[in-house]
This record gives structure tokens, C-alpha cells and sequence, in this order.
């Protein structure tokens, strides 16, 4: 269980969340077992935390982050500009040195 609590814990804090894990020991009482996400720099909740606690399980926390990062490599390349081809005429075409 800790091995899968730091696996989400780096993964939050590698998109800029911190990863809030239930408090709660005894299995089927309140939120045992279930993790929320908050931004980590203003403290709002992003994912998995309601009104009466914890709400999302491991694998929706991992299923989010790993959309997240997936959605932000490709905004990342959609906002990349195309590059400019330049024409035939202005190429530079370099003819073999003649060695011998």
C-alpha cells in the first residue's frame, strides 16, 4: 500500500498537486482507502474531495493524472508553430571537397 501511495504522491507532485490520503485505519468506516487531489500552491481541491471526505480510489487518481499529463503533451505540440520551409532556390547545396 505505500509503494502505490508514493507512486501517486510523485505523480501529483510531478502535475502540481498534492496527493491527500484518507486517515482513516478501519476498513468499511467513512473514507478508508480513498484519496483526493488539491492544487498545491492554492490548496483547492481538484479530484476525489467532497463535502463528507474522500472520494476517489487509487485507480481514478492515477486514471486523471496520467490524462492530464497525455492532454498536456499534446497541447504542447498543437501550440508549437510550424516551422517554415524555406525554398529549393535558397537551399545551400554543397558540392564534395575534391581530397587527393
Amino acid at each position: 500500500m505505500s509503494e502505490e501511495r508514493a507512486h501517486l504522491r510523485e505523480m501529483a507532485a510531478n502535475r502540481g498537486c498534492r496527493l491527500i490520503a484518507s486517515r482513516i485505519r478501519t476498513p468499511g468506516r467513512g473514507d478508508h482507502g480513498l484519496y483526493g487531489l488539491e492544487d498545491a500552491t492554492t490548496g483547492e481541491p481538484v479530484l476525489g474531495i467532497g463535502k463528507r471526505g474522500l472520494e476517489a480510489t487509487a485507480d481514478e487518481v492515477e486514471e486523471f493524472l496520467r490524462r492530464g499529463a497525455a492532454t498536456g503533451w499534446k497541447r504542447s505540440l498543437d501550440a508549437q508553430p510550424a516551422r517554415k520551409r524555406t525554398p529549393k532556390s535558397a537551399r545551400r547545396t554543397s558540392k564534395p571537397k575534391n581530397r587527393g
